[in-house]
């Protein structure tokens, strides 16, 4: 399996922007239940298409 070179500084950023953001934004919370997150299925990249957020 191939790695790409730069997932540990992407890593890196999302682990600062996310606990950036959490701080800023204390309320932040997923508005639907966990469950129905619609997920990507067969693309080269697993994960959820949306991720809706509420205040």
């Amino acid at each position: 399996m191939h790695q790409y070179l730069g997932q540990n500084l992407a890593r890196a950023e999302l682990e600062i922007v996310l606990s950036s953001l959490f701080r800023r934004i204390p309320t932040l919370r997923i508005a639907v239940p966990v469950d129905e997150l619609p997920y990507k299925h067969g693309n080269l990249a697993y994960g959820i298409h949306e991720l809706p957020v509420t205040w």
